[in-house]
């Protein structure tokens, strides 16, 4: 018997809560009068709320009268208008302005390193820069010094232990053109099979050019394909010997024999 009163109550107070409600409608503008679409508006402080269409009017229901509309976009400020009727409203949303506070650029393009006014960035890495390094051979010289060079060290892995398999962006071994005073070096007839980087190509083998006959080295990585080719898809290694070092080691072998 409680139930059933229980529940009659329930029902008596529904039509209540429904005429309780009501319906407001009216337009979002910006500064030039043209409507905004789909624009947040909300009754402050209540879960009640619907979105402009694309003209920019809504109408949804609110608890009472007066009330408080709250309508919020990005890139406009968020406006609050107390409304005490249910048509014509209107409300005038203002664009924010948007202003950077700090802007950090990071990156490793930076002179003395990178020579930046060539059409395409350079980097000229020295010889004092690259045995800072503490690497005793050219690929891993390579490796620590410049960004997106990797040589991996193999072991007990047939040939491919003689040099190890060096990459540019990411790319395979064979993608890369390394020249030497700029012509080109002839690539290893060594065959990545084995379980390496660059499993199934070409690659050059950098550890056959003596450090210490290395003025400086060029990496070109921009643009390298339109300028070299496709063997420069990842990029150009121009390796810069040192003045005379051809005649000062046809020296030092007519001296030793």
């Amino acid at each position: 018997m409680k139930q059933s009163l229980q529940f009659l109550t329930l029902l008596l107070f529904i039509p209540i809560i429904t005429w309780a409600q009501t319906t407001v409608s009216g337009k979002i503008v910006n500064s030039k009068g043209e409507g905004i679409p789909f624009v947040t508006v909300i009754e402050v402080g209540t879960s009640n709320g619907t979105t402009s269409s694309e003209d920019g009017t809504f109408q949804f229901n609110v608890s009472k009268l007066p009330t408080n509309l709250a309508a919020s976009f990005i890139g406009f400020k968020t406006q609050k208008l107390n409304i005490t009727s249910t048509s014509g409203i209107v409300i005038s949303l203002e664009e924010e302005s948007v202003g950077l506070d700090e802007v950090i650029v990071t990156g490793n393009r930076a002179k003395p390193r990178t020579v930046l006014d060539s059409p395409v960035p350079i980097d000229n890495i020295g010889v004092s820069e690259l045995k800072s390094s503490g690497q005793t051979s050219i690929d891993q010289m390579l490796t620590y010094k410049v960004p997106s060079y990797n040589a991996t060290n193999q072991t007990i892995s047939d040939a491919t232990a003689h040099f190890d398999p060096a990459d540019l962006r990411g790319l395979g071994p064979s993608r890369t053109l390394v020249l030497v005073n700029g012509k080109r070096k002839n690539q290893s007839a060594l065959v990545y099979i084995n379980d390496t980087p660059g499993k199934g190509e070409v690659g050059t083998d950098m550890k056959s050019i003596p450090t210490a006959a290395i003025e400086r080295i060029e990496v070109l990585r921009d643009g390298a394909s339109a300028q070299y080719g496709s063997d420069a898809i990842a990029g150009v290694i121009n390796i810069v010997l040192k003045k005379n070092v051809e005649y000062n080691l046809k020296c030092k072998f007519r001296d030793y024999y």
